[in-house]
C-alpha cells in the first residue's frame, strides 16, 4: 500500500467513484496497517483539519451500497438509493478533504489534485469502456453501434449524464435495448463535481484574499452551504418540471454531494451520546437497505425523497464517529463494528471496479440469453462482475494509481507505473478514436444513402407502394434503406430544422412549410407520433398548395390547457400550443387519436384528454383529422431485421397482438361534428401482419416510430384519404 502524501487530503478517501484517496478517512489521510479493534476515545480532533482513525466501517457501507445497486439492477428492477449513498460519501471524503485543506490555510493545489484524480479514476473506467466497445462489436447488431459509440465518448468525457438527458432516455431496468454504459451517468456527475467544486472554492478563497484565514474559511463554508441549498431547491423544481431529465442533472444532484461535505464538518462537532449512537446506526442502516422499497427513486429522485437513503447513510457516518467514550463504535452490536469486519470492509475496496463491471456484464448476459436473467443467471452475473473487479483492482488500479515518486518504494516484482504508460496511452487513444471512426463511417453512409434515394428508380425502393399496388414492383435485390447504422435517426425534416420542441424546452417553435403564398393552413399537432406523418404530408402540401404548420414536442401530447397539470415544460408547452393553434386559425388540425394500452385487455385507447382537446377546437370551428396510431411493437424492428433478416418470421408481429379489431376512436368521435378519423394500419400491417420492411424500405426506426424514408411513400394514400376526410378534393 502506497503511503499517502500531504496532498491526499484534497482527494479524500476511497469512494465508489474510484477511490480518489487511499481509504475511507474521516478527517485525514493516514491509514493504519491493520483494522483497529475499536476506535480510541477522543481520537478525532475538533478541528476540521485534524486527522482521525481510518473508518473501516465506511468501507463496509460502500460495499453494502454497491451490492444493493447490483441486486436491484439484476432482480428488483428499481432504484436502490445506493448511488445516492455513494454520492454523499464522495462529498464526505473528497469535498470534506478540500474543506480541511482550506482549514489548514493551504488550499488544494489543482496541479497535483487533478492528475491524482485522473490516475485514480481513469484506468478502470478506460478498461471497462474498452471491453464494452469490443463486446458491442461482437454481440450487438449494427443498429446499436452508433449509440454505443456516443456512450463511449460520453463516458470518457464524463458527460454521459448529459448525453442521456439530451436523448430523453428515462432510467430503466436492464434489457436488450439498454446501453451497456448507461450506469456511467453517475460517475459523470461525480467527476464533474470533483473538478467543479475545488475550482469554485479556490475562486471564492481568492476573492476573499484580504480577509483573514478564519474569515475566508467561513466564506468557503457559507458557499458550500448556499450551493447545497440552491441545488436542493433547484432539484425540487426540476423534478416537478421534468423528473426524467432532472434524474441526470448535475446541478440537481449537487446537493447530495455537498450534503456529504457539510456532514464532514458536522461530524467533528456532533457525536451521538452512548446508546443513542447505537440506535442511530441501526436506524441508518435500515433506511439505506430499505430505501429502494420505501420510495420509487426512478420517479422521485433527486427530489426530497432522496433524503431517505441520504439520511440513513448520514446516521451511519455520525454513529461511527468515535465519541467521548467510543460506545457507539466499540459496542459489539454496533453497526460500525458490523460494517468494519474484515470481509465486509475489504469488499469496499472493490466497490468502484464492481460497479463499473456489473452493468455491462448484466446487459450482455441478457443479450446472449435474449431474455431477463433469473436467480441462477443473476448469481452468475454478480460472480463474474466480482471476479473482474478483483482482477481490475489488483492488476490495473493498484499499479497505475501509484504516484510516480513512489515507484522507488514499489516491490521489485510489481511493474513500475511508467512501464505501463505506453500501453495505457495506446488503449485510451484506441477507445477514444474508435467511436470517431465509426461516426465518420456513419456520416459517409448517410451521404451515400441520400444520393441513392435521389437517383434510385422508385421500382427499387417502392416502400408502401408495394402494398398499395401489389404485383407492380419486382422483389427487392438491394439492401433496405436507410442503412441499419442510420435508421434510428431517420426522422422527418422538422427535427433537424429545429421545428420540433425538444427535451428541456417549452416554447412553441414557429415554422411553416409549403408555398409561402398559400391561404390554406394545416396544423400538424402533437408529439413524435404526429411528427413522423410530416414526411407524408409535405409532398401533398407542395402539390396541393397549402401550408403546413408543425406544432410538435417530443413526448408531450396535445391537450386542452385545462388538462395540463403543473408548471413543467410539457404543461407549459401544452398551454402555449393550444393558444398558438387558435391564433393561427388553421383550416384543419392533424393529430393522433389513440394510445397503446394493455390495462383492460385491449390494445388501444382514446384518452379523454384527446377528446376534450378536439371539443375545444370545435368551439372555434376548427376541423380535426385524427390519425389512428400505428402499432407499438414488442421489439426494435430494424434490430430484429439486422439479426434475423428482414423477411424472417422472427420479426413478424400479428395484428391482434398490437391492435384492436375495431378502431376505438370511431366510437369516441361519434358526438363530435368536427373530428374525422384516418387509419393507415391496413397499409402498415397488410394481411394483418406487421413486418420491418416494405418495398425495400424500413418501416420503423425503432419499435413505434415510422421512418421518414418509408412515410414519404405513404403520401399517395394519405393524399387520397385526407382529401376525402376534408372534402377538399
Amino acid at each position: 500500500m502506497d503511503r499517502p502524501r500531504d496532498d491526499d487530503h484534497a482527494t479524500g478517501g476511497a469512494v465508489m467513484t474510484g477511490p480518489v484517496g487511499t481509504g475511507a478517512h474521516a478527517h485525514g489521510p493516514t491509514r493504519p496497517t491493520a483494522p483497529p479493534r475499536h476506535a480510541r476515545p477522543g481520537a478525532a480532533g475538533r478541528s476540521t483539519g485534524a486527522a482521525a482513525p481510518y473508518r473501516h466501517d465506511l468501507d463496509g457501507l460502500r460495499a453494502l451500497a454497491v451490492v444493493l445497486v447490483a441486486v436491484y439492477h439484476v432482480w428488483v428492477h428499481r432504484v436502490s438509493g445506493g448511488v445516492d449513498v455513494f454520492l454523499m460519501l464522495s462529498g464526505f471524503f473528497v469535498a470534506g478533504g478540500l474543506l480541511r485543506s482550506f482549514a489548514r490555510g493551504t488550499p488544494v493545489r489543482l496541479r497535483t489534485y487533478l492528475p491524482r484524480l485522473a490516475r485514480r479514476l481513469l484506468p478502470a473506467l478506460v478498461l471497462v469502456v474498452a471491453a464494452v466497445l469490443v463486446a458491442s462489436a461482437v454481440l450487438l447488431p449494427r443498429t446499436r453501434w452508433t449509440g454505443v459509440s456516443g456512450d463511449v465518448l460520453g463516458s470518457l468525457l464524463y458527460a454521459e449524464n448529459w448525453r442521456l438527458a439530451a436523448a430523453e432516455q428515462a432510467y430503466g431496468a436492464a434489457d436488450v435495448g439498454q446501453s451497456p454504459l448507461q450506469h456511467v451517468w453517475s460517475l459523470s456527475v461525480q467527476g464533474q463535481l470533483f473538478v467543479g467544486l475545488p475550482i469554485l472554492l479556490l475562486l471564492v478563497w481568492w476573492a476573499a484574499g484580504r480577509a483573514g484565514v478564519a474569515r475566508r474559511l467561513t466564506i468557503v463554508h457559507a458557499t458550500v452551504l448556499a450551493a447545497a441549498v440552491a441545488s436542493f431547491a433547484y432539484a425540487v423544481v426540476a423534478v416537478r418540471a421534468d423528473q426524467a431529465s432532472a434524474y441526470y442533472d448535475t446541478f440537481a444532484r449537487a446537493w447530495e454531494y455537498l450534503a456529504g461535505a457539510l456532514l464532514a464538518l458536522l461530524v467533528t462537532r456532533v457525536r451521538p451520546p452512548g446508546a443513542w449512537g447505537l440506535v442511530a446506526g441501526w436506524v441508518g442502516l435500515a433506511l439505506v437497505v430499505a430505501s429502494g422499497v420505501l420510495v420509487d427513486g426512478a420517479a422521485l429522485f433527486p427530489g426530497p425523497a432522496t433524503l431517505v437513503p441520504l439520511a440513513g447513510a448520514a446516521l451511519v457516518v455520525v454513529a461511527g464517529a468515535p465519541g467521548p467514550r467510543g460506545i457507539a463504535v466499540a459496542h459489539p452490536w454496533s453497526v460500525s463494528r458490523l460494517l468494519a469486519r474484515s470481509p465486509v470492509a475489504r469488499a469496499g475496496g472493490y466497490a468502484y471496479a464492481f460497479y463499473l463491471w456489473h452493468w455491462p456484464v448484466l446487459v450482455f448476459t441478457i443479450v446472449l440469453r435474449d431474455r431477463p436473467v433469473g436467480w441462477l443467471a443473476g448469481v452468475g452475473v454478480l460472480g463474474l462482475a466480482a471476479v473482474l473487479a478483483v482482477l481490475t483492482k489488483h492488476l490495473v488500479e493498484d499499479v497505475l494509481r501509484r504516484d510516480p515518486r513512489d515507484v522507488r518504494d514499489a516491490m521489485p516484482a510489481r511493474p513500475p507505473r511508467w512501464a505501463l504508460r505506453p500501453l495505457v496511452v495506446a488503449v485510451t487513444a484506441t477507445v477514444a478514436i474508435a467511436p470517431l471512426v465509426w461516426n465518420a463511417h456513419v456520416l459517409s453512409i448517410q451521404r451515400s444513402y441520400q444520393g441513392t434515394l435521389q437517383d434510385a428508380d422508385v421500382a427499387a425502393y417502392p416502400g408502401a407502394l408495394s402494398v398499395l399496388e401489389p404485383g407492380a414492383y419486382a422483389a427487392a435485390t438491394a439492401d433496405p434503406v436507410p442503412a441499419v447504422e442510420t435508421v434510428a435517426e431517420d426522422t422527418s425534416r422538422v427535427v433537424p430544422d429545429g421545428c420540433m420542441t425538444g427535451n428541456g424546452e417549452s416554447d412553441v417553435k414557429r415554422c411553416s412549410y409549403g408555398p409561402e403564398d398559400a391561404t390554406t393552413v394545416v396544423a400538424l399537432v402533437g408529439a413524435s407520433h404526429s411528427e413522423h406523418w410530416f414526411a407524408a404530408l409535405e409532398p401533398i402540401a407542395e402539390r396541393r398548395g397549402f401550408r403546413v404548420v408543425p406544432v410538435l414536442k417530443a413526448g408531450c401530447l396535445f391537450l386542452d390547457p385545462e388538462d395540463s397539470v403543473g408548471d413543467g415544460e410539457c404543461a407549459t408547452w401544452q398551454r402555449e400550443a393550444m393558444d398558438y393553434v387558435l391564433s393561427v386559425e388553421p383550416d384543419v388540425v392533424i393529430t393522433t387519436s389513440t394510445r397503446p394500452t394493455m390495462s383492460d385487455g385491449s390494445r388501444e385507447t382514446v384518452p379523454d384528454e384527446y377528446v376534450r382537446a378536439w371539443e375545444r377546437l370545435a368551439q372555434d370551428d376548427i376541423p380535426v383529422v385524427a390519425i389512428r396510431d400505428n402499432p407499438w411493437l414488442p421489439f426494435w424492428m430494424p434490430e430484429c431485421a439486422a439479426v434475423h433478416g428482414s423477411d424472417s418470421d422472427e420479426c413478424a408481429v400479428a395484428w391482434e397482438d398490437v391492435l384492436d379489431d375495431v378502431d376505438p376512436s370511431l366510437d369516441a368521435v361519434q358526438e363530435l361534428w368536427n373530428t374525422t378519423i384516418l387509419d393507415f394500419n391496413d397499409v402498415l400491417c397488410p394481411d394483418r401482419v406487421c413486418r420491418p420492411v416494405q418495398g425495400n424500405r424500413f418501416v420503423y426506426r425503432d419499435d413505434n416510430h415510422l421512418t421518414a424514408t418509408y412515410a414519404v411513400t405513404l403520401s399517395p394514400v394519405f393524399d387520397e384519404r385526407f382529401g376525402v376526410a376534408t372534402g377538399w378534393w
